[in-house]
């Protein structure tokens, strides 16, 4: 099985506090991403800033490791570095904290498409990718991210760039699995946790 990274290392400025410690229905959002991810994988580690390390440790899981970012403040491409590093499978997922709706069956599928490359990435019709919501082969991601960090080139493109294998899988065949693709629905405004709200709602009554 994969191991997991959660990137959880945003102040959340656009909605006013710490993202993975907002409540949807009276559960953490990171909470969320770990129910679905306990299914599909058998180690995970949480990427916060070092001052964090410590209240996310007392919310999480005894078997959830929680880290810092190795160069602080350098955003995601510096997080999924600083997972990787810590990662002992051979794959592993990278995911955001703030995605309450990560389809298990998505995840699969995205696992199942990783045996002999390098990542696999899910790719949007318009071109835009989904870096957040991938999986990469550990060894070959680290050596890219740590090279990436050492140029100062702080997007995670510069990291993929760097990968001789690298898999794009086109969303429209995710939908088989999530219909309305609520995968990468992030939350980053308190219009989206609202929007969240009505979601659980709908599901609830169907």
């Amino acid at each position: 099985m994969p191991g997991t990274i959660i990137l959880a290392g945003g102040k959340g400025n656009r909605i006013g506090g710490r993202k993975p410690f907002m409540k949807l229905e009276g559960r953490s959002l990171i909470h969320y991403v770990l129910k679905v991810t306990r299914g599909v994988s058998d180690e995970t580690v949480v990427v916060t800033s070092r001052d964090m390390v410590k209240r996310f440790e007392a919310l999480l899981p005894e078997d959830v490791k929680v880290v810092s970012d190795i160069v602080p403040g350098r955003g995601p491409l510096v997080g999924v570095y600083s997972g990787l590093n810590h990662i002992r499978s051979e794959y592993a997922m990278v995911l955001p904290c703030d995605a309450p709706f990560i389809n298990e069956h998505v995840l699969k599928h995205l696992i199942g498409e990783a045996e002999g490359v390098d990542a696999v990435v899910p790719l949007w019709p318009n071109g835009y990718i989904e870096p957040l919501h991938s999986v990469y082969r550990v060894s070959a991601a680290f050596k890219a991210s740590k090279a990436a960090v050492r140029e100062i080139s702080f997007k995670i493109s510069n990291m993929i760039e760097r990968l001789e294998r690298t898999l794009y899988v086109p969303v429209e065949r995710l939908k088989r699995f999530d219909p309305d693709l609520l995968t990468f629905f992030n939350i980053n405004s308190t219009e989206d946790l609202k929007d969240a709200e009505a979601i659980l709602k709908r599901r609830r009554k169907n």
